[in-house]
């Protein structure tokens, strides 16, 4: 039998802002700096806010230390969510914690913006588009999101530019990018899969070079059944859509 360890993905608490924050402040200190850059650090106010939604997920070990994290963050004057800030340290990396959060994420960012179809034009309205910026070096994450659906954005909205001006390696002036990031939105069809797969999990399991880790999964939309019902519901609207490309900077009225 491998050597295991049993791990948490749960949603962080207000208790848990200045120990995560402390986590990344590290990794900033400590990694080489085209990897910290790839963590796409938020202002404070930002973290707090999906801190407070309950739209930042840790996963950590069974007494509490923290193994990686990650968020979705609402767009200023859009309606689409970016799905950011993920960091998993060195030690667990090889065991697809990156693709468990962006599933993870995908569920949690859905079930925030179901669409009210009550009023006028309601066959129209739909999901909040799903967004994620990659650097063009971060080949690793860049083939994660791919793997999971995500396809290039072709125009990004222009919220997703608020960050740059505090970016710690912007792109070179003569490069001719707006943005040290490339971004990725996921289809409604590859969306809904992401969803199928998340509910059909009863945990995380994986093994690298011997070693196991078993992360238990405490989402409350993945345990609480009225979350589960919207979520399969979900799951049928959506692949009744036709495929869309979301129409980047819409304005919310």
């Amino acid at each position: 039998m491998p050597d295991t360890t049993h791990a948490t993905i749960r949603s962080a608490r207000l208790g848990d802002v200045e120990h995560i924050l402390a986590e990344y402040r590290q990794a900033v200190a400590e990694l080489p700096r085209e990897e910290s850059a790839n963590l796409l650090w938020r202002p404070y106010d930002e973290f707090k806010a999906a801190v407070e939604n309950g739209l930042f997920f840790v996963i950590e070990n069974a007494v509490g230390s923290f193994m990686a994290g990650a968020g979705v963050f609402d767009l200023p004057g859009s309606v689409e969510k970016e799905l950011g800030m993920c960091y998993v340290k060195k030690e667990w990396r090889g065991y697809g914690l990156q693709n468990l959060l962006l599933q993870i994420r995908i569920c949690a960012a859905t079930l925030g913006h179901v669409p009210d179809k009550s009023g006028e034009d309601a066959a129209t309205k739909s999901f909040a588009a799903l967004i994620t910026g990659v650097k063009p070096a971060n080949e690793h994450s860049a083939a994660n999101t791919e793997r999971l659906g995500f396809e290039p954005l072709p125009t990004p909205p222009s919220a997703l530019f608020n960050a740059c001006a505090s970016c710690r390696t912007p792109p070179a002036r003569d490069s001719g990018r707006k943005c040290c990031c490339d971004f990725f939105y996921l289809s409604d069809a590859r969306r809904a899969e992401a969803i199928e797969k998340s509910l059909q999990m009863e945990n995380w399991s994986r093994t690298r070079n011997g070693h196991g880790l078993i992360v238990a999964l405490k989402i409350r939309h993945l345990l609480d059944i009225d979350f589960r019902n919207a979520l399969h519901d979900i799951v049928q609207e959506l692949r009744a859509q036709e495929p869309r490309v979301p129409t980047p900077g819409k304005q919310v009225k």
